[in-house]
């Protein structure tokens, strides 16, 4: 066998690879979206409100208390489609629990677990759901070195 017919079956090799790797993947992400699909369906119809509510409730929200902010953004990454970060947090199977779509829940959880302004929240599995078992209060700088590993 000279050397372009190995460069051949290589090629071959590697496309067959290819397809099967793509197949494979094409599953699996099919998957994630059919699963978030189901809990952004389930959120919904749990916190079902006309535009008008939701933007009087919001407005209220984000007045009285900086972890609305928070909490916001934790299920926008999480439920939203067309969030800039779904793709790391909602299409990786990343959720949030049924009693923290509650923002008042949420709020007295961070507050007895000492959050205060300049804190964060944390997950301490970063593979695992937002919920009172998997979170932790932390300063930034602690958030970003456990994100880089240094």
């Amino acid at each position: 066998m000279n050397g372009r017919d190995r460069r051949q079956d290589h090629k071959s090799e590697k496309a067959e690879y290819d397809r099967q790797y793509y197949q494979e993947h094409k599953t699996k992400k099919a998957e994630y979206y059919q699963k978030n699909k189901i809990r952004i369906a389930e959120y919904n119809k749990q916190h079902r409100k006309s535009n008008k509510e939701l933007i009087e409730f919001n407005r209220q929200y984000q007045k009285e208390h900086p972890l609305y902010a928070t909490w916001h953004g934790m299920k926008q990454r999480c439920f939203d489609l067309n969030h800039s970060n779904y793709k790391y947090y909602g299409e990786c199977g990343v959720g949030v629990c049924k009693e923290w779509l509650d923002y008042k829940t949420f709020e007295k959880w961070c507050l007895d677990n000492g959050w205060q302004p300049g804190l964060t929240i944390d997950r301490i599995d970063n593979n695992g759901d937002y919920k009172p078992n998997n979170c932790q209060i932390i300063t930034r700088s602690e958030n970003s070195r456990k994100r880089w590993g240094n």
